[in-house]
């Protein structure tokens, strides 16, 4: 591979995952710019997350007959070219069947850099630069959200959109300097593969674990910033996206948690303490002050990102089938997200806030009775 072929995957990598996020910090402007409620706003992020929930079992097919380049090349044309659209102000039945169109695109872009990602060297090389792509796909959710809320705030939110269309074409002007990559030698996913693992207890609450880990973390990043201009009506939305500040925690806990597991003894105590952190996190949105929702959001992240950092490990080694297990973990972990970005804000329009956050620490309340389940249920790995 090319010396320029890791900084090229980490540019796309960002700018993938920004566009993904980039309209939540602007959810309450778009709300009032249509006159829709917050239900009805909230799906634009369902739309996109959705398809995530189902790329590993519809993907493998299409990633067979296409390679990794290709898709990319394809996936940030149309991401550039829908983008370009979205900056025109579109009525709401446009905005949301372009958002549709791009969150079929992303499964495909993501497996594909994942792809380059994995092929870049011998297995520890491999190891990092995949700690890499983790750690570049918080960051682009990070300036997905952040940026987008400062642009803006400085012009309109139809400039933020024309930015990151521009951005999407620099990611395909550079993928003509990437080689293309060998095609996948990827096993379909047969139906008695996946029931023969959801008989294993460890692995079917470990899958519900992740469904619950991601539904609460959807839900939070989605309605928070109705939640501060309920604090703050006069709130701007520079404001609202600095409080996805505190996710840029994720990438010091994603990089640092092979020394966390080896410092406290194992992948069981270190899930256990992140699923404590998670829960006092989500407590803390129940403070009524504007400047507590800031520091709620770094105790947030850093809960939840110990316990997918360490949890989608733990799960890779339950079984030989490693392509089969991360599969599964992807889907179950995506269908949490797209079901939490919609379904709390019909709990949030009925009950206020104090009645969304009890919920989602209910929900949480469960992963920590999953974690200490799985801390106690602990088997050997087994082929499949």
């Amino acid at each position: 591979m090319k010396s320029r072929t890791q900084p090229i995957i980490v540019y796309c990598t960002i700018i993938a995952f920004a566009i993904l996020y980039e309209h939540q910090p602007l959810l309450p402007l778009l709300a009032e710019h249509w006159g829709r409620s917050i239900s009805d706003t909230a799906l634009l992020t369902t739309v996109t997350l959705f398809p995530l929930a189902m790329a590993p079992l519809l993907y493998g097919y299409i990633l067979e007959r296409f390679s990794s380049r290709t898709l990319l090349l394809i996936g940030f044309a149309i991401l550039f070219i829908s983008q370009a659209v979205l900056s025109t102000a579109p009525d709401y039945a446009l905005f949301l069947s372009l958002r549709a169109i791009e969150g079929l695109m992303l499964p495909a872009i993501f497996t594909s850099l994942m792809t380059y990602t994995s092929s870049l060297g011998d297995k520890a090389v491999a190891r990092r630069n995949l700690s890499i792509y983790i750690a570049s796909t918080i960051a682009g959710g990070f300036m997905g959200r952040t940026v987008t809320g400062l642009v803006t705030e400085l012009s309109d939110w139809q400039s933020a959109f024309w930015m990151w269309s521009a951005l999407a074409l620099i990611a395909v002007i550079s993928l003509f300097g990437l080689d293309s990559d060998p095609r996948n030698r990827l096993q379909r996913i047969q139906p008695h593969d996946i029931v023969a693992l959801l008989k294993r207890p460890l692995i079917r609450m470990g899958l519900f674990t992740a469904f619950l880990l991601f539904f609460v973390f959807a839900a939070m990043l989605n309605f928070l910033p109705f939640r501060m201009r309920e604090v703050h009506p006069d709130i701007g939305t520079a404001a609202i996206a600095l409080v996805y500040t505190g996710y840029l925690i994720g990438i010091v806990v994603s990089l640092g948690s092979p020394r966390l597991i080896r410092r406290y003894g194992g992948e069981s105590r270190v899930l256990m303490g992140g699923a404590f952190i998670y829960l006092l996190g989500t407590l803390s949105f129940l403070l009524p002050s504007l400047n507590a929702l800031y520091v709620a959001m770094f105790v947030f992240a850093a809960g939840m990102f110990a316990l997918h950092s360490v949890l989608s490990g733990y799960m890779n080694r339950l079984s030989e089938r490693k392509g089969l297990i991360s599969g599964l973990y992807i889907s179950a972990y995506y269908s949490g997200g797209a079901l939490g970005s919609f379904l709390p804000g019909l709990f949030y329009q009925s009950t206020g806030w104090t009645g969304f956050v009890i919920w989602l620490v209910s929900m949480v309340l469960m992963l920590v009775g999953m974690v200490w389940r799985m801390s106690v249920a602990e088997e050997p790995v087994q082929p499949v």
